[in-house]
């Protein structure tokens, strides 16, 4: 019996969900989807942000990464400013990773270009 309890207590403890972090981006003055896509460029170059998710009612851009990378609040505030907009305050937390991203209203998995030849990595973060 202790065996059975210790082994489903080893089990459940395997299975509890992996951490990622995650990151809310207050931009000033995004208020339109081509403004949203200008700051996903950007941000696609942002090494380890696998999925974003952005809310034009509150100007604002949340972003997964993937799990074990980490990326830091100045690198983010660089690739929004580099867009053309000034970010606002930046919360980076550590949650409990989802089961599914994909089917979630307004997640979107954000593409990392891979080529080394700027046409080419241009080619593979828009199409």
């Amino acid at each position: 019996m202790r065996m059975l309890l210790a082994s489903a207590l080893m089990f459940a403890a395997s299975a509890s969900a992996t951490t990622i972090s995650r990151a809310a981006i207050h931009l000033n003055g995004v208020t339109s989807n081509r403004g949203y896509f200008n700051v996903a460029i950007r941000l696609r170059q942002v090494e380890g942000i696998e999925w974003a998710k952005y809310d034009l009612a509150k100007s604002m851009i949340t972003v997964d990464f993937a799990p074990g990378k980490s990326v830091t609040a100045d690198q983010l505030r660089d690739a929004c400013r580099s867009a053309g907009y000034k970010p606002g305050e930046i919360e980076i937390q550590t949650v409990d990773q989802p089961a599914v991203h994909e089917g979630k209203l307004g997640w979107r998995r954000m593409k990392q270009a891979t080529a080394r030849n700027p046409v080419g990595r241009w080619f593979q973060l828009n199409f």
